[in-house]
């Protein structure tokens, strides 16, 4: 009886270590590889009837993982003209890459969630003011939407969410026409431009404070002195740094070709720094890399029709640049070869930098080619996913 007593012990304890095994085994292969594999969510546009036009193409919302999986989130061709023109300027405004869901619009008045794991619709709201916005904080998951006549955030219902039900709340806080809202990390505030001339296009930056229900004009719709009948700011992106102490925006005025720099607005002192002379030719948008830097791409092959930029370095490619915002001094991102044309950057915590070449020229946006994304880790670039179709959006999802 004994001798039985001890060899079920002894089997016991072997399947017992065994299991330990497995699951140990299982959590190294989870730390160890899965850690390493990049999930990128990104919208394509496939050419249909007119070759390298946005107009009557079809855009497609995937994910793609470095395992070799490409999911289908949702597709659609926009079907009217109105919606055709609004997709090809920045089309990338009209999508946004939260932690589970994607936001996107496909006829500029419903807003729709997709989720991530099982391809199907969580949210769907008519705005018929017409979507022109659609941000994201993404590890709150909180979306900022403009409309032509009001911004709003949409929300996961916290009640809800604790009883695992899944559930939104859109929330009006604004009237008026924003440009490129985005929120800060901590949600407390909106900077976004807004539109304040009817007659004219011209943007003033303001910051919204959500806590306090305020609204802040930070930098004015003016280049200099000139009156908006000769000169004035757009507005083609915005960012804020995670401890809200800078504002940076990339920012032009209304001449032809549209000749775009970057300003920076420290929101602790007011101070205000228009890096005019050095980051001009720069493309939007970018990332911040600390408190106090800020990353972009920089030059335009197609400036060489427009003559010399000798004060830009290396005016006739594109190349990622860090600008520190104390002293304006610049610094080209190394290991990156000079025959690729970089844009839109993307900064992660692990030092990790993702580019795309977007091959077409950065103001005729319906020329559509076929896109590469790049990584740039520990000083090594490598090429992760070649993409059939133009990309007008993309963002890092996991790693």
């Amino acid at each position: 009886m004994k001798s039985n007593t001890k060899v079920n012990f002894k089997k016991v304890l072997l399947i017992g270590l065994l299991l330990f095994v497995i699951v140990l085994f299982g959590f190294l292969y989870t730390y160890f590889i899965q850690a390493d594999i990049d999930k990128i969510g990104y919208v394509k546009v496939s050419i249909n009837k007119k070759p390298h036009s946005v107009y009557e193409s079809e855009f497609e919302g995937r994910v793609v993982d470095s395992r070799g999986n490409d999911k289908l989130l949702f597709k659609f061709k926009p079907l009217d003209i109105e919606t055709n023109s609004e997709f090809t300027f920045e089309p990338r405004r009209f999508f946004a890459w939260g932690k589970n869901f994607v936001a996107y619009t496909q006829n500029l008045k419903e807003l729709i969630l997709v989720d991530y794991k099982t391809g199907k619709e969580v949210y769907k709201q008519k705005l018929n003011e017409g979507i022109e916005f659609i941000n994201v904080n993404k590890e709150k998951e909180e979306f900022v939407i403009s409309t032509k006549k009001a911004l709003y955030i949409l929300r996961v219902n916290g009640e809800q969410e604790k009883k695992n039900k899944l559930s939104f709340v859109l929330e009006r806080i604004a009237e008026g026409n924003f440009w490129w809202p985005v929120l800060s990390d901590d949600s407390r505030y909106v900077v976004c431009g807004e539109v304040c001339s009817r007659r004219f296009i011209a943007t003033l930056l303001v910051l919204i404070d959500l806590q306090n229900n305020q609204k802040k004009k930070i930098l004015s719709k003016k280049m200099g002195n000139l009156p908006l009948t000769v000169d004035r700011r757009l507005i083609y992106s915005t960012a804020i740094s995670k401890e809200n102490k800078w504002v940076v925006i990339s920012t032009s005025s209304s001449g032809t070709p549209p000749y775009r720099y970057l300003t920076a607005i420290n929101l602790k002192s007011g101070l205000v720094k228009e890096f005019g002379s050095n980051t001009g030719l720069c493309n939007s948008p970018g990332c911040f890399v600390s408190s106090d830097k800020y990353m972009f791409t920089q030059g335009e092959p197609e400036y060489r029709e427009f003559g010399d930029y000798s004060p830009i370095i290396e005016p006739f490619r594109s190349k990622p640049v860090i600008v520190d915002l104390n002293t304006g001094k610049l610094e080209i991102v190394n290991n990156v070869p000079k025959d690729i044309n970089i844009y839109w950057p993307i900064y992660k915590n692990d030092k990790t930098i993702y580019f795309i070449d977007r091959k077409y020229y950065s103001f005729v946006p319906n020329k559509i080619f076929d896109t590469n994304i790049y990584r740039l880790k520990n000083k090594k670039f490598e090429l992760l996913f070649q993409i059939k179709g133009g990309i007008v959006s993309y963002d890092v999802i996991s790693k």
